[in-house]
C-alpha cells in the first residue's frame, strides 16, 4: 500500500493528475463553490451537451454568477489556460450575468492570476486554482466531498480535527436548548441571527455616508459609461471642457476603486444599486427614490 503523501501533497497531486473526465470535476466544481458561499447552485450539462458557455450557474452576495471547470491531467502552460478562461469569459455576457467563478486544478502564480482578472474587466472574477482549492478540500467540512472524488481517507490528525469541528457545533446547540429553557424569545432569536454578527451592530454615522459616497461614485461611473458609448458613436455631444472634467472623475474612480469594482451590466445589479442608495439616503433624512449623483 503506498503511503500517503503528508502537508496537503496528496490532495494537490491527485487534483494536478486527473484523470477522471469533465463530469467529475463539474460536480466537484459545484461542491466547492458550495463550500464557499455560492448558492442556487444549478450544473448545465457534466453529462454532455450544449451548455451555452457555463457549466454551472449560482449566487452569491445577491448576484448571479456562471462557472467554468477545467480540470486537464497535468500542468499546462499558461496560454493554454489563458484560452479556456476566456472562452468563459464569453459566457458573462451570452448569460447576462455579473460575474465568473473559474474553477481549475492548475497551480497559477500571482501574477497569472492577476493576468486572468484583467483579462476578465470590468467584470467580476473568482478564480479557485489547485493551491485554493486543495486548502478548501482539506478543511474538516469537505472530507466527505474530497474522499468521494479524489479517494483520500482521513488521517489520524484530520479524525481528531473533524471531531473537534463537531463538538464545537454540539457545543452551540446545547447553548442554544439553554436559551430554550431560560427565555423562548432568546432561544429564537439565536437561531435566526449569529448574536456576533454585525447586524446587531449599529452603523456610524460615518459608515452610512461612506457608503453612501461609493455607490454614489458606481452609479455615476455607469451612467457616464454609457454617455461615453454614446459620445463615441458620435449620437450626442458634449462640451470639450466638461468631457476633459468627467474622463478625469472617470479614471480617478477607477483608481480609487478598481474598474473591476464598478462596471455593472445586468437590471438586477443595477437595480440593487440604486435601491441601496434610496434606503440610505431616506435613512439620512432625504425623501425615497432620491437616486441623483
Amino acid at each position: 500500500m503506498t503511503k500517503r503523501r503528508t502537508d496537503g501533497d496528496e490532495t494537490w497531486n491527485r487534483l494536478l493528475n486527473w484523470t477522471k473526465g469533465q463530469k467529475p470535476s463539474e460536480r466537484l466544481a459545484a461542491h466547492i463553490l458550495s463550500s464557499e458561499g455560492f448558492k442556487s447552485i444549478d450544473p448545465s450539462h457534466p453529462l454532455g451537451g450544449k451548455d451555452g458557455l457555463k457549466d454551472i450557474i449560482s449566487m452569491k452576495d445577491n448576484l448571479q454568477w456562471i462557472a467554468g471547470a477545467y480540470f486537464p491531467r497535468g500542468q499546462k502552460n499558461f496560454k493554454e489556460i489563458a484560452k479556456k478562461f476566456m472562452s468563459d469569459i464569453n459566457g458573462i455576457k451570452r448569460n447576462n450575468v455579473s460575474g465568473l467563478a473559474f474553477v481549475t486544478n492548475q497551480e497559477l502564480t500571482l501574477r497569472e492570476r492577476k493576468q486572468l482578472k484583467d483579462l476578465g474587466k470590468p467584470h467580476t472574477i473568482e478564480i479557485f486554482h489547485l493551491e485554493r482549492m486543495t486548502h478548501i478540500l482539506d478543511t474538516a467540512k469537505n472530507y466527505g466531498t474530497r474522499l468521494e472524488f479524489l479517494d483520500i481517507e482521513l488521517s489520524k490528525e484530520e479524525q481528531l480535527s473533524y471531531f473537534a469541528c463537531r463538538d464545537e457545533k454540539m457545543t452551540g446547540l446545547s447553548e442554544k436548548l439553554e436559551h430554550l429553557m431560560i427565555d423562548y424569545t432568546s432561544f429564537k432569536r439565536s437561531f435566526e441571527f449569529n448574536e456576533e454578527s454585525n447586524i446587531f451592530k449599529e452603523r456610524s454615522e460615518e459608515e452610512v455616508y461612506s457608503a453612501i459616497e461609493k455607490i454614489v461614485d458606481q452609479i455615476w461611473y455607469n451612467r457616464h459609461q454609457v454617455l461615453k458609448e454614446k459620445v463615441l458613436k458620435n449620437e450626442v455631444s458634449v462640451a470639450s471642457e466638461i468631457w476633459k472634467g468627467a474622463l478625469a472623475a472617470a479614471k480617478k474612480i477607477e483608481k480609487k476603486y478598481g474598474e473591476e469594482n464598478l462596471w455593472h451590466e445586468s437590471d438586477f445589479e443595477w437595480g440593487m444599486l440604486n435601491g441601496k442608495l434610496s434606503a440610505l439616503r431616506w435613512l439620512t433624512g432625504d425623501e425615497w427614490d432620491m437616486l441623483g449623483t
